[in-house]
């Protein structure tokens, strides 16, 4: 009798320990997994902050490009508003011209574009030589607002409009005193056109009619870059 109690106490006694040794498993699983569930967690805050970093980045961002477009705006308008003023010259008669030196002359006009295409507002530069080209075809500046054209369209990729412009000025002043510049911007926009063999007759003229003037140096350079 005694024997069959100490059997039943020692199974009792190891049914209790395997227990434990059991709470304990589960307790190191439990442990684990809340430690990577607080490491989870740390990592979505962490991404959130970056997330919020980013959304007022980019919140900053916009309100730099609304505030660049506002700008942009503004100047249209003022351009808008001289070239009323101007058309108003040009159709008023006696009356206007009594009245043009309160408004634009046609220097300041080429200046103003000239002024856009230094500060690389390509669109606007490009309208401004537009309308002196169309409202002062004799004017002094006119070559210059040709290459000027050309330079904006070919900062804006317009290589077609850009080689027009450069184009114009060997038909119209073959005898200008910028006629090495036209040419070698010639030459340059209608590459992008597939021209290559054009491209290349017109540098070499820069090289053999212009030898000593700066434009036959980048037409040279020009050339090694087509070979």
């Amino acid at each position: 009798m005694n024997h069959k109690l100490n059997i039943l106490c020692l199974g009792g006694l190891g049914l209790l320990l395997s227990g434990c040794l059991a709470s304990e498993r589960d307790m190191g699983t439990l442990k684990l997994q809340l430690k990577e569930l607080n490491e989870t967690i740390a990592l979505m805050q962490t991404n959130q902050a970056e997330l919020a970093s980013k959304m007022e980045e980019l919140n900053q961002n916009l309100a730099v490009s609304n505030e660049n477009l506002s700008q942009l705006d503004g100047q249209l308008f003022n351009l808008s508003s001289k070239l009323d003023d101007i058309n108003a010259v040009v159709t008023g008669g006696g009356q206007g011209a009594a009245v043009a030196s309160s408004v634009m002359l046609p220097s300041d006009v080429f200046n103003e574009a000239k002024n856009h295409l230094t500060k690389q507002a390509y669109d606007l530069a490009v309208t401004g030589f537009k309308l002196y080209i169309d409202k002062y075809p004799d004017g002094e500046n006119i070559q210059q607002a040709y290459i000027y054209l050309g330079d904006a369209y070919a900062a804006l990729g317009q290589a077609r409009p850009a080689a027009i412009a450069y184009a114009t000025v060997l038909q119209k002043f073959p005898e200008s005193k910028i006629i090495p510049t036209a040419r070698l911007k010639y030459a340059r926009s209608i590459i992008p056109l597939g021209k290559t063999e054009e491209a290349r007759r017109y540098l070499n003229s820069v090289v053999q009619d212009f030898g000593s003037a700066p434009e036959a140096r980048l037409a040279k350079e020009e050339l090694t870059k087509l070979k």
